[in-house]
């Protein structure tokens, strides 16, 4: 079953499901879900491309090294949504 939070489940969710259920929510808000298999492909694929772009922009020096990391680390934090709302 998706994350739902409530009002004041905030607190006691981790970052990364905090992260999940808004992207579940955007998701939800089109009619989708990250726990249907084909959607959640879809969506690693897609953060896949993300991950290429973010490459070549470090790769073209238009993206520092630090900045880069601290892209690359929350674009990867968002590969977990699928995971974490099974």
């Amino acid at each position: 079953m998706p994350i739902q939070p409530g009002p004041d489940a905030g607190a006691s969710l981790t970052p990364e499901q905090r992260l999940a259920a808004t992207v579940e929510a955007a998701f939800a808000r089109q009619g989708r879900t990250l726990t249907d298999e084909g959607t959640a492909l879809d969506f690693t694929i897609t953060l896949g491309i993300v991950i290429t772009l973010l490459n070549g922009a470090r790769e073209q020096n238009h993206l520092g090294e630090e900045e880069f990391n601290r892209l690359n680390g929350m674009v990867q934090g968002m590969l977990t949504a699928p995971r974490l709302l099974a």
